[in-house]
Protein backbone atom coordinates (compact mmCIF):
# COMPACT_ATOMS: atom_id res chain seq x y z
CA UNK A 1 0.00 0.00 0.00
CA UNK A 2 0.85 3.58 0.04
CA UNK A 3 0.15 7.02 2.10
CA UNK A 4 -2.59 8.78 1.42
CA UNK A 5 -0.78 10.81 -1.00
CA UNK A 6 0.78 7.89 -2.63
CA UNK A 7 4.02 9.15 -2.85
CA UNK A 8 5.45 6.78 0.39
CA UNK A 9 5.17 3.00 0.13
CA UNK A 10 4.10 1.17 3.01
CA UNK A 11 4.22 -2.26 4.19
CA UNK A 12 1.25 -3.08 5.80
CA UNK A 13 1.14 -6.60 6.21
CA UNK A 14 5.33 -7.09 6.99
CA UNK A 15 4.30 -4.90 9.71
CA UNK A 16 2.31 -7.14 11.44
CA UNK A 17 5.34 -9.61 11.06
CA UNK A 18 7.96 -7.12 12.66
CA UNK A 19 5.63 -7.37 15.13
CA UNK A 20 5.49 -11.31 15.81
CA UNK A 21 9.86 -10.66 15.27
CA UNK A 22 9.71 -8.25 18.12
CA UNK A 23 8.02 -10.25 20.35
CA UNK A 24 10.29 -13.29 19.96
CA UNK A 25 12.84 -11.10 19.84
CA UNK A 26 12.44 -9.22 23.34
CA UNK A 27 11.76 -13.14 24.61
CA UNK A 28 14.96 -14.28 23.59
CA UNK A 29 16.54 -11.04 25.04
CA UNK A 30 15.18 -11.68 28.68
CA UNK A 31 16.73 -14.96 28.62
CA UNK A 32 19.75 -13.66 28.54
CA UNK A 33 19.72 -10.94 30.93
CA UNK A 34 19.78 -10.74 34.33
CA UNK A 35 17.34 -7.64 34.67
CA UNK A 36 13.75 -8.20 33.92
CA UNK A 37 12.19 -5.95 31.21
CA UNK A 38 10.28 -3.59 32.90
CA UNK A 39 7.41 -2.55 30.31
CA UNK A 40 6.59 -2.15 26.86
CA UNK A 41 6.03 1.03 24.98
CA UNK A 42 3.84 0.82 22.42
CA UNK A 43 3.90 4.42 20.78
CA UNK A 44 0.79 3.96 19.36
CA UNK A 45 -1.00 2.94 15.96
CA UNK A 46 -1.23 -0.53 16.28
CA UNK A 47 -3.20 -0.98 13.35
CA UNK A 48 -4.26 1.12 10.77
CA UNK A 49 -6.43 3.45 9.84
CA UNK A 50 -7.52 1.11 6.57
CA UNK A 51 -8.98 -1.61 8.98
CA UNK A 52 -11.87 0.52 9.61
CA UNK A 53 -12.91 0.76 5.92
CA UNK A 54 -12.53 -2.76 5.27
CA UNK A 55 -14.77 -3.02 8.35
CA UNK A 56 -12.35 -4.89 10.59
CA UNK A 57 -10.66 -3.17 12.93
CA UNK A 58 -11.84 -5.40 15.91
CA UNK A 59 -9.66 -8.37 14.55
CA UNK A 60 -6.65 -6.64 13.55
CA UNK A 61 -6.44 -5.16 17.14
CA UNK A 62 -7.44 -8.65 18.40
CA UNK A 63 -4.32 -10.20 15.92
CA UNK A 64 -2.10 -7.37 17.32
CA UNK A 65 -2.81 -7.30 21.16
CA UNK A 66 -2.30 -11.29 20.93
CA UNK A 67 1.16 -11.04 19.87
CA UNK A 68 1.40 -8.21 22.82
CA UNK A 69 -0.09 -10.82 25.04
CA UNK A 70 3.10 -12.84 24.39
CA UNK A 71 5.65 -10.60 25.76
CA UNK A 72 7.88 -11.34 28.90
CA UNK A 73 6.19 -8.10 30.56
CA UNK A 74 3.18 -5.70 30.63
CA UNK A 75 2.49 -3.22 27.64
CA UNK A 76 1.84 0.34 27.78
CA UNK A 77 -0.16 1.49 24.78
CA UNK A 78 -0.94 5.40 23.66
CA UNK A 79 -2.91 6.57 21.36
CA UNK A 80 -2.16 7.39 18.28
CA UNK A 81 -4.32 9.39 15.61
CA UNK A 82 -5.00 5.44 13.61
CA UNK A 83 -6.73 4.06 16.72
CA UNK A 84 -9.09 7.23 16.65
CA UNK A 85 -9.29 6.55 12.45
CA UNK A 86 -10.78 2.83 13.96
CA UNK A 87 -12.42 3.37 17.25
CA UNK A 88 -13.76 6.56 19.24
CA UNK A 89 -13.03 7.86 22.82
CA UNK A 90 -16.78 6.15 23.64
CA UNK A 91 -15.64 2.52 22.31
CA UNK A 92 -11.50 3.32 24.12
CA UNK A 93 -12.94 3.92 27.61
CA UNK A 94 -14.29 0.77 27.81
CA UNK A 95 -11.37 -1.13 27.03
CA UNK A 96 -8.67 -3.12 29.20
CA UNK A 97 -5.54 -2.89 26.63
CA UNK A 98 -5.88 1.27 27.84
CA UNK A 99 -5.58 2.97 31.02
CA UNK A 100 -8.67 5.15 30.71
CA UNK A 101 -9.16 5.79 26.93
CA UNK A 102 -11.24 8.63 27.00
CA UNK A 103 -8.72 10.47 28.61
CA UNK A 104 -5.49 8.93 27.73
CA UNK A 105 -2.83 10.55 30.02
CA UNK A 106 -1.60 8.91 33.08
CA UNK A 107 2.35 8.59 34.90
CA UNK A 108 3.74 5.51 36.44
CA UNK A 109 6.54 4.51 38.55
CA UNK A 110 8.97 1.49 36.75
CA UNK A 111 11.50 1.62 39.50
CA UNK A 112 12.11 4.04 42.77
CA UNK A 113 13.71 7.26 41.46
CA UNK A 114 11.64 6.94 38.01
CA UNK A 115 8.45 8.49 36.76
CA UNK A 116 6.95 7.76 33.32
CA UNK A 117 4.85 10.29 32.24
CA UNK A 118 1.99 9.07 29.25
CA UNK A 119 0.50 11.83 27.31
CA UNK A 120 -2.81 11.82 24.95
CA UNK A 121 -2.18 14.47 22.10
CA UNK A 122 -5.40 14.38 20.45
CA UNK A 123 -7.28 15.58 23.81
CA UNK A 124 -7.84 18.55 21.58
CA UNK A 125 -8.97 17.05 18.24
CA UNK A 126 -11.09 16.32 15.19
CA UNK A 127 -10.82 12.97 15.18
CA UNK A 128 -12.30 10.42 18.01
CA UNK A 129 -14.83 12.76 19.84
CA UNK A 130 -18.58 13.03 19.51
CA UNK A 131 -19.37 16.17 17.27
CA UNK A 132 -20.41 17.90 20.35
CA UNK A 133 -17.77 17.23 22.33
CA UNK A 134 -16.04 20.74 23.51
CA UNK A 135 -12.93 19.12 23.06
CA UNK A 136 -13.63 18.98 19.15
CA UNK A 137 -15.26 21.92 19.39
CA UNK A 138 -12.62 23.66 20.36
CA UNK A 139 -10.58 22.01 17.47
CA UNK A 140 -12.69 23.12 15.44
CA UNK A 141 -11.99 27.05 16.46
CA UNK A 142 -8.33 26.08 16.48
CA UNK A 143 -8.06 25.03 12.75
CA UNK A 144 -10.21 27.58 12.19
CA UNK A 145 -7.91 30.07 13.11
CA UNK A 146 -4.74 28.53 12.21
CA UNK A 147 -5.17 26.34 9.11
CA UNK A 148 -8.87 27.41 7.38
CA UNK A 149 -8.43 24.99 4.34
CA UNK A 150 -9.15 21.82 6.68
CA UNK A 151 -13.15 21.43 6.96
CA UNK A 152 -14.45 21.19 10.45
CA UNK A 153 -14.99 17.30 9.39
CA UNK A 154 -11.69 16.73 9.48
CA UNK A 155 -11.71 15.14 5.97
CA UNK A 156 -12.27 17.75 3.52
CA UNK A 157 -10.33 20.80 2.09
CA UNK A 158 -6.52 20.98 0.37
CA UNK A 159 -4.75 21.30 4.20
CA UNK A 160 -1.63 22.23 3.56
CA UNK A 161 -1.68 24.59 0.02
CA UNK A 162 0.00 27.82 0.93
CA UNK A 163 0.67 26.98 4.51
CA UNK A 164 4.36 26.72 5.34
CA UNK A 165 6.47 26.40 8.43
CA UNK A 166 5.57 24.96 11.37
CA UNK A 167 1.91 25.92 10.85
CA UNK A 168 2.13 22.61 8.63
CA UNK A 169 1.60 21.18 12.20
CA UNK A 170 -2.19 22.09 11.73
CA UNK A 171 -4.02 19.25 10.36
CA UNK A 172 -6.04 16.49 11.58
CA UNK A 173 -3.93 13.85 11.80
CA UNK A 174 -2.47 15.57 14.49
CA UNK A 175 -3.91 16.98 17.39
CA UNK A 176 -3.54 18.60 21.21
CA UNK A 177 -2.84 18.02 24.39
CA UNK A 178 -4.95 21.20 25.69
CA UNK A 179 -5.03 23.09 28.96
CA UNK A 180 -6.30 20.69 31.51
CA UNK A 181 -3.84 18.20 30.56
CA UNK A 182 -0.97 20.22 30.14
CA UNK A 183 -1.80 21.32 33.86
CA UNK A 184 -1.39 17.88 34.94
CA UNK A 185 1.73 17.58 33.13
CA UNK A 186 3.11 20.42 34.93
CA UNK A 187 2.05 19.13 38.56
CA UNK A 188 3.46 16.13 37.78
CA UNK A 189 6.74 17.16 36.57
CA UNK A 190 6.76 19.32 39.77
CA UNK A 191 5.73 16.53 41.92
CA UNK A 192 8.57 14.48 40.40
CA UNK A 193 11.39 17.18 40.86
CA UNK A 194 10.35 17.68 44.45
CA UNK A 195 10.45 13.82 45.39
CA UNK A 196 14.04 13.44 43.00
CA UNK A 197 12.56 11.41 40.19
CA UNK A 198 14.11 11.14 37.01
CA UNK A 199 11.34 11.40 34.42
CA UNK A 200 10.88 9.64 31.03
CA UNK A 201 7.77 11.06 28.85
CA UNK A 202 5.92 9.39 26.13
CA UNK A 203 3.56 10.44 23.28
CA UNK A 204 2.50 9.41 19.88
CA UNK A 205 2.48 13.22 18.04
CA UNK A 206 6.29 14.66 18.29
CA UNK A 207 6.90 17.44 21.32
CA UNK A 208 10.01 19.21 19.50
CA UNK A 209 9.92 20.19 15.70
CA UNK A 210 13.71 19.31 15.47
CA UNK A 211 12.59 15.70 16.34
CA UNK A 212 10.85 15.38 13.17
CA UNK A 213 10.12 16.92 9.35
CA UNK A 214 8.70 19.81 11.33
CA UNK A 215 4.75 19.14 10.78
CA UNK A 216 3.86 16.13 12.91
CA UNK A 217 3.81 17.92 15.90
CA UNK A 218 1.74 18.81 18.79
CA UNK A 219 -0.58 21.59 18.54
CA UNK A 220 0.34 23.37 21.42
CA UNK A 221 3.77 21.44 21.50
CA UNK A 222 5.39 25.17 22.42
CA UNK A 223 3.46 24.73 25.75
CA UNK A 224 4.67 21.22 25.85
CA UNK A 225 8.07 22.16 25.77
CA UNK A 226 7.92 24.90 28.08
CA UNK A 227 6.91 23.02 30.88
CA UNK A 228 9.60 20.36 30.33
CA UNK A 229 11.90 23.31 31.03
CA UNK A 230 10.50 24.70 33.64
CA UNK A 231 11.82 21.27 35.41
CA UNK A 232 15.38 19.38 35.24
CA UNK A 233 13.96 15.69 35.83
CA UNK A 234 13.01 15.10 32.44
CA UNK A 235 15.90 12.89 30.67
CA UNK A 236 14.40 12.13 27.86
CA UNK A 237 10.90 11.91 25.24
CA UNK A 238 9.73 8.83 23.34
CA UNK A 239 6.99 9.21 20.38
CA UNK A 240 6.25 7.65 17.37
CA UNK A 241 3.98 9.06 14.91
CA UNK A 242 6.49 10.84 12.21
CA UNK A 243 7.26 7.08 10.10
CA UNK A 244 10.66 8.54 9.41
CA UNK A 245 11.54 9.01 12.69
CA UNK A 246 14.32 11.50 14.09
CA UNK A 247 16.46 12.17 16.65
CA UNK A 248 17.37 15.39 18.80
CA UNK A 249 19.31 16.16 21.58
CA UNK A 250 18.43 19.30 23.25
CA UNK A 251 21.76 21.09 24.44
CA UNK A 252 19.47 24.05 26.27
CA UNK A 253 17.98 21.66 29.07
CA UNK A 254 19.87 18.04 27.80
CA UNK A 255 16.90 16.33 26.75
CA UNK A 256 16.91 13.63 24.29
CA UNK A 257 13.52 13.87 22.08
CA UNK A 258 13.37 9.99 20.27
CA UNK A 259 10.99 9.32 17.37
CA UNK A 260 11.40 5.98 16.74
CA UNK A 261 10.85 4.84 13.02
CA UNK A 262 7.67 2.73 12.20
CA UNK A 263 7.76 -1.03 10.61
CA UNK A 264 5.64 0.50 8.01
CA UNK A 265 8.87 1.35 6.17
CA UNK A 266 10.44 -1.40 5.41
CA UNK A 267 7.74 -4.38 6.92
CA UNK A 268 9.65 -7.88 6.58
CA UNK A 269 13.15 -6.77 6.06
CA UNK A 270 13.13 -4.31 8.88
CA UNK A 271 13.60 -4.35 12.15
CA UNK A 272 11.93 -1.37 14.09
CA UNK A 273 12.28 -2.46 17.42
CA UNK A 274 14.52 -2.61 20.11
CA UNK A 275 15.23 -1.99 24.14
CA UNK A 276 16.25 0.74 26.05
CA UNK A 277 17.84 -0.21 28.88
CA UNK A 278 18.99 3.32 31.75
CA UNK A 279 21.86 2.04 33.66
CA UNK A 280 23.59 3.45 36.89
CA UNK A 281 26.53 4.84 35.27
CA UNK A 282 24.32 7.53 33.81
CA UNK A 283 23.82 5.99 30.27
CA UNK A 284 20.56 5.68 28.19
CA UNK A 285 21.29 2.64 25.91
CA UNK A 286 19.07 1.80 23.13
CA UNK A 287 19.89 -1.98 21.66
CA UNK A 288 18.13 -3.67 18.76
CA UNK A 289 18.39 -5.64 16.10
CA UNK A 290 19.40 -3.36 13.55
CA UNK A 291 19.56 0.58 15.29
CA UNK A 292 18.97 2.58 12.42
CA UNK A 293 15.86 0.71 11.38
CA UNK A 294 14.70 1.31 14.89
CA UNK A 295 16.27 5.26 15.34
CA UNK A 296 17.70 6.81 11.89
CA UNK A 297 20.98 7.77 11.46
CA UNK A 298 20.92 11.42 11.85
CA UNK A 299 23.02 14.23 12.79
CA UNK A 300 23.99 14.18 16.93
CA UNK A 301 22.50 9.96 17.11
CA UNK A 302 26.53 7.96 18.03
CA UNK A 303 27.00 5.13 15.89
CA UNK A 304 26.24 1.34 16.73
CA UNK A 305 28.06 -0.97 18.27
CA UNK A 306 27.83 -4.16 17.28
CA UNK A 307 27.55 -6.73 20.85
CA UNK A 308 26.80 -9.97 21.92
CA UNK A 309 25.18 -11.40 24.82
CA UNK A 310 24.63 -15.28 26.07
CA UNK A 311 22.83 -16.92 28.63
CA UNK A 312 25.63 -19.59 28.88
CA UNK A 313 24.77 -21.88 26.22
CA UNK A 314 26.78 -21.71 22.70
CA UNK A 315 24.49 -20.17 21.38
CA UNK A 316 24.86 -15.99 21.18
CA UNK A 317 22.39 -13.23 20.31
CA UNK A 318 24.22 -10.65 18.29
CA UNK A 319 22.47 -6.76 18.86
CA UNK A 320 23.39 -3.00 17.69
CA UNK A 321 23.89 -0.75 20.66
CA UNK A 322 24.12 3.06 21.57
CA UNK A 323 24.60 4.96 24.63
CA UNK A 324 23.35 8.40 24.93
CA UNK A 325 24.77 10.05 28.18
CA UNK A 326 21.76 11.88 30.70
CA UNK A 327 22.14 14.77 32.45
CA UNK A 328 22.06 13.80 36.20
CA UNK A 329 23.18 11.07 38.37
CA UNK A 330 20.72 8.12 38.59
CA UNK A 331 19.15 6.28 41.74
CA UNK A 332 18.36 2.76 39.98
CA UNK A 333 18.13 1.32 36.31
CA UNK A 334 15.40 -0.04 34.18
CA UNK A 335 14.80 -1.62 31.26
CA UNK A 336 11.80 -1.74 28.63
CA UNK A 337 11.09 -2.11 25.20
CA UNK A 338 10.29 -0.08 22.91
CA UNK A 339 8.15 -0.42 19.58
CA UNK A 340 7.04 2.72 17.57
CA UNK A 341 4.16 1.02 15.36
Amino acid sequence: GYNYGRTVKRCYRGSFQTLENAVNWWELQQSQQTAPLTFIAQLGDLIDGLNHKLNQSERALNLALEQLDRAPCPCVNIVGNHELYNFNREYLSSVNWLKHGDREYHSFSPSPGWKVVVLDPYQIALIGHDDDDPRRLEAVDIMGRENPNVHPNGKDGDWLVGVEGHQRRFVPYNGGFGKEQLDWFRSELQDAATANERVVVMSHVIIHPMACGGSTMAWDYEEALGIINSEECVVTVLCGHDHKGNYYFDEENGVHHCTFSSPLNKGTEGHAYGIICIHKDNTMEIRGPKIDDLLPDVQGRPAPEKLQNSNGESKLLEYESIRLRLKSSLLSSIKYAVSAL
